[in-house]
């Protein structure tokens, strides 16, 4: 049986293992071109991982069980890509840091550290 780990136990969660969860959490497959791409969309060209540090990345997320490798798509011809999706535990685990982040902007905004965008 396996063992179940609470999301807590991942956090706080690195910088670009965040990022490569947040590519993942619309349930779409992707290979890891696809994801650095979408980490480039998602933060407007902020944040755009090499291919080298990408998949060590999503190989320790793999190892942790965050992610999970999947078939390609029916329409895929390139069968050297490996494709991710997020697991269950992933999708948790991305929900608990979300919030842990969330938490800490507000507490930034009520020592006024920001201010609310206009």
């Amino acid at each position: 049986m396996p063992v179940s780990h609470p999301a807590a136990d991942f956090l706080p969660l690195p910088h670009l293992p965040f990022h490569v969860l947040l590519a993942l959490a619309d349930g779409e497959p992707r290979h890891g071109w696809a994801v650095i791409k979408r980490i480039d969309e998602m933060t407007e060209g902020g944040t755009c991982p090499s291919t080298g540090s990408l998949y060590l990345a999503m190989g320790r997320l793999e190892d942790r069980g965050l992610l999970e490798r999947v078939d390609p798509p029916a329409e895929e011809q390139d069968t050297r890509r490996k494709f991710y999706r997020l697991t269950a535990l992933g999708g948790r685990v991305l929900d608990a840091e979300s919030r842990r982040l969330g938490a800490l902007v507000d507490v930034a905004r009520a020592s006024r550290l920001l201010r609310p965008e206009r």
